[in-house]
């Protein structure tokens, strides 16, 4: 199913939208405004199935949200919610608050009760009252079971079901209406939104009123958060049909207040608005990490000694040159200069790169969902923090150097800076960005692939940057100037006054190539009509300074007379010296700053190392406390569960978990295998004059012997084994582009001796491959369109019965399971998308139970013998034990939950309080194991979940 695809589906079933609420206020006695409207289409479910209904979306759809989850916060929610629902229409449904972390300021709500509110609508209301008519509206959405109702008429026009039985049933026919969402899409069409959304408004007003809330913060906050600016249309629009749904929304609202007596409006005390305030300022400060951890039947708990450390990705020094700052995937260390030795971390995962701010006070960031953090470094603590709400979004932003301005080129492709204190628009350039044929393919491919709404597209469109100190905001692009000729379109803003700066053409290319200040009013670029010509120049006049060729992304350090360009020939990246125009280091770490003839950068064993320039000379290192594990490259571990090897981007280690101890510090390795004898074989990258090949290490004394060189280039270890794809097509010369969609090789080898095991060679398109290494098994995936797929199908009587009874063939799959270590064909498989209402993304076979993992965030268990579909759970990583019959899905971050693959019953389930990083079960099921981002290794006993499931008959 498309992005857009699902997102339609669930809109059309979770309900919600940017309104509010609040508490604390005595009750009133209110005739009700409005009468509770009827409802007029039918509605199957009762309301314990309608809870059950909601549990499915919620397990789905939660993993894409970070619930902040803190009792005590979310009790003020409850306190709300609890206050209004005495007001409503008395149902069985057990209302839930949940605070979450998302890009705007909205709530919305899923069936049987769930209501979640955004920090960011936290953070944008003026009141507790405003807050209050939020939740009446959502609450609204659920006593009149807008959802419910909705979903029976997509029950019965895509499935054709009019009743449903169990909380099972209520599953089953809901992963069957995500199966089929491309067959009928029109129906997750909204019938009469605008009609759902006004008896929302109206249940949740009448409860609102007689709460006790101000009724004129709803349509108050309706109007700032929508920007209607108290239009209301009139009979006119009305007739002509301009007037939009925001506008005649806020008539209603206005229209059912002022038909309230003077008595129902109550006035709020100081007291209970510093009572909202405070709690306010506790929910946008809020910086908590992970669940509450909840384990049961843990043998063993372990620290992994020494940690892997994390890669650093960003290092700069401060202005006066008297602290460092550090950014890994997780967190920032800071550490002072002299000495040279950490001073605080901030943990702040989704983090873009922090700087500290002109005055070197203080260290500044922000994250995608446009959250600005600012941290005293003589406090070490978080002094300030704004959630930027912004109605249209971004497609590409900057923050300046203080923290005090967003640039923004938003969705309409115009050119904005706001004031980040309080949102306001201060400048707007309509219009900015004109992209090229090719620019737009590429803005509508990156828009296509966002699934979150929550910041930049994923590359940059435009060349964007403010001056160190702030003062301009300079953006510029190769753009079409007629008849496919490109130029350079150029803007610079002077941020004092928010006027334009006038720019000659020679600057504009150097912008629209690549650039950075390297001072307040001088500017390095690439020439974008030749390199050869790129120069340093003042800004904003354009006088011309130097002359050079210069290619790559380029950066400033804080201070020196020198560029920092990435890459540079073989490097990472590289530092230029602007006097000699030559290179003066290189570095084998992408992260790194200068501050006058010293600079400081990641060592090979992540230490930070203090250098002079001259001569690279080692002048101090520092440890830091970067502990928290990012993505990882590779992951192993043993049968036996004694050894455990992971790897992150630039290095990597083995463990002995039974001596709790470190045995290997490796460079970053991207597959390994631990063998019964006691060896350790990995797959490393080419590494300055080492080509890639897989080495042998002795576990027990630490020898290495180097293996064959690895000649293919799309190879990869998994496990014991190495998987190659070669083109079959005979006499390729060694750097000729070949084509692998058709006619190619695959192969399989030992990846402790590179001897071959087996190759099989398809002539017509080419396979998926997955390899299972624990599960000794390779599935091959093709459309069943595939000319390469329907010979197979039609030579096989039980799968050709099968096609002929699928319906649309669209999007559909055909899967061969092959033994890893023959080649030898162990089953064959159909699997029916509903006309492409789901794909792919991950698949293994363990025994007879085919796992695959899909876009719907979903975990297929399907048999290998018969093809049926025999269950299915929410969850994109999944883990089986075929000896003892269970699958383990981790869904929600940090939660594992455990099934029974026989009967995908839910036997148990473990809370982390951290990411969990890699899982495995025990070779007899009975055991375990998981390794979480905070380098904890956990092993559990399962034995009486084994022992209750058993393998499949």
């Amino acid at each position: 199913m498309s992005c857009s695809l699902r997102f339609a589906l669930l809109r059309a079933i979770c309900l919600g939208l940017a309104l509010c609420i609040p508490l604390h206020a005595q009750e009133v006695e209110c005739l009700p405004p409005v009468v509770l409207p009827a409802p007029t289409e039918a509605n199957i479910f009762s309301d314990e199935q309608e809870i059950y209904l909601g549990d499915a979306i919620a397990e789905q759809i939660q993993k894409d949200y970070r619930i902040i989850e803190d009792v005590e916060l979310t009790a003020y929610l409850a306190r709300i919610g609890e206050r209004l629902a005495k007001h409503l229409p008395l149902t069985k449904l057990h209302f839930q608050f949940f605070l979450v972390d998302l890009p705007d300021a909205n709530a919305f709500v899923i069936p049987g009760g769930r209501i979640y509110v955004s920090r960011k609508l936290v953070a944008q209301s003026r009141d507790e009252d405003e807050l209050a008519g939020v939740i009446s509206h959502e609450m609204g959405h659920l006593v009149t079971h807008e959802s419910a109702i909705e979903t029976t008429r997509q029950f019965k026009e895509v499935l054709g079901v009019t009743s449903i039985g169990d909380r099972r049933d209520v599953f089953e026919k809901y992963n069957q209406l995500m199966e089929s969402a491309a067959r009928k899409p029109g129906a997750f069409k909204s019938r009469d939104r605008e009609k759902g959304q006004m008896n929302a408004d109206q249940a949740g007003f009448y409860a609102l009123v007689k709460a006790g809330y101000d009724p004129a913060a709803m349509p108050r906050f309706w109007d700032r958060m929508t920007e209607t600016r108290g239009k209301t249309g009139g009979w006119l629009s009305d007739l002509f049909g301009t007037t939009k749904p925001e506008e005649r929304r806020l008539r209603e609202m206005l229209k059912a207040m002022n038909a309230l007596p003077a008595s129902c409006i109550v006035k709020r005390t100081s007291t209970q608005h510093q009572e909202y305030t405070q709690w306010q300022a506790e929910v946008v400060s809020y910086s908590g990490l992970g669940h509450r951890e909840s384990l049961h039947g843990v043998i063993s708990k372990q620290q992994l000694v020494p940690p892997l450390r994390s890669d650093i990705s960003h290092i700069r020094f401060s202005p006066d040159g008297r602290y460092v700052l550090a950014q890994d995937d997780s967190g920032i260390n800071v550490l002072t200069r002299e000495p040279f030795v950490p001073l605080f971390r901030i943990e702040a995962p989704d983090a873009n790169h922090a700087n500290f701010t002109p005055d070197s006070k203080t260290i500044v960031f922000y994250t995608n969902n446009l959250r600005v953090e600012y941290w005293s470094v003589a406090e070490e603590k978080m002094t300030t923090v704004k959630e930027i709400v912004l109605l249209k979004g971004c497609i590409q932003t900057e923050l300046s150097p203080d923290g005090k301005l967003l640039a923004c080129l938003n969705p309409k492709l115009a050119l904005d800076i706001f004031d980040v204190s309080n949102g306001n628009l201060l400048y707007e350039k309509k219009e900015f960005y004109v992209p090229s044929y090719f620019q737009l393919f590429m803005l509508l491919f990156a828009l296509a692939e966002r699934t979150n709404d929550d910041g930049d597209a994923g590359f940059d469109l435009v060349e964007m940057g403010f001056s160190p100190d702030g003062r301009y905001l300079v953006a510029g692009y190769e753009g079409s100037v007629g008849f496919g000729a490109l130029d350079a379109i150029a803007e610079a803003i002077d941020t004092t006054t928010f006027t334009k700066v006038s720019l000659p053409g020679s600057v504009k290319r150097l912008i629209a190539g690549g650039f950075t200040f390297t001072a307040n009013d001088r500017l390095v670029g690439v020439n974008m009509k030749d390199f050869k010509k790129s120069a340093m120049v003042e800004f904003p006049s354009g006088t011309v300074i130097s002359v050079f060729a210069l290619r790559g992304h380029l950066s400033a350090p804080t201070r020196g007379n020198y560029l920092l360009v990435s890459p540079t020939m073989d490097f990472p990246l590289g530092v230029l010296d602007l006097a000699t125009q030559t290179i003066a280091v290189v570095n084998k770490q992408p992260a790194l700053d200068i501050f006058d003839d010293v600079f400081v950068a990641e060592r090979r064993n992540g230490e930070i190392g203090l250098y002079r320039i001259e001569k690279n000379q080692l002048l101090h290192t520092a440890i830091l406390s970067n502990f928290t594990l990012g993505r990882l490259y590779a992951s192993e571990m043993s049968r036996d569960m004694n050894w455990l090897a992971i790897s992150g981007r630039s290095r990597g280690a083995v463990w002995n978990l039974k001596k709790g101890s470190g045995v290997l510090n490796l460079r970053g390795f991207r597959g390994a295998y631990l063998s019964d004898d006691g060896f350790f074989f990995a797959d490393f990258p080419k590494y300055e004059t080492v080509e890639r090949n897989i080495p042998k290490f002795n576990l027990t004394t630490g020898d290495a012997v180097q293996g064959p060189e690895i000649t293919a280039k799309r190879a990869r270890q998994l496990g014991p084994y190495l998987v190659a794809i070669k083109t079959a097509k005979p006499n390729v010369k060694e750097n000729e582009f070949v084509s692998l969609d058709k006619n190619v090789i695959v192969e399989v080898s030992e990846a402790s001796n590179m001897k071959s095991l087996w190759s099989k060679t398809f002539p017509k398109e080419a396979p998926r491959v997955w390899v299972a290494p624990v599960e000794g098994t390779v599935a091959l995936r093709w459309n069943v369109a595939d000319d390469a797929a329907k010979a197979d199908i039609k030579a096989d009587s039980r799968l050709n019965a099968q096609l002929a009874r699928m319906k649309e063939k669209e999007g559909d799959y055909y899967i061969q399971v092959l033994d890893a270590r023959t080649g030898i064909m162990l089953g064959k498989l159909l699997i029916e998308t509903g006309k492409g209402s789901f794909r792919i993304s991950d698949v293994w076979a363990d025994g007879d139970w085919v796992i695959v993992t899909d876009t719907l965030n979903r975990v297929l268990v399907y048999s290998l013998s018969t093809g049926e579909l025999k269950g299915r759970a929410f969850g994109e990583f999944a883990i089986t034990s075929k000896t003892s019959g269970l699958l383990c899905v981790e869904n929600e971050s940090g939660q594992l939950v455990v099934y029974d693959l026989n009967t995908m019953e839910k036997r148990d389930q473990f809370v982390f309080s951290n990411a969990i990083s890699m899982a495995r079960f025990s070779e007899d099921g009975k055991k375990l194991f998981v390794l979480t981002s905070n380098q904890n290794a956990y092993v559990l006993d399962v034995s009486s979940l084994a022992r209750a499931s058993g393998p499949a008959r």
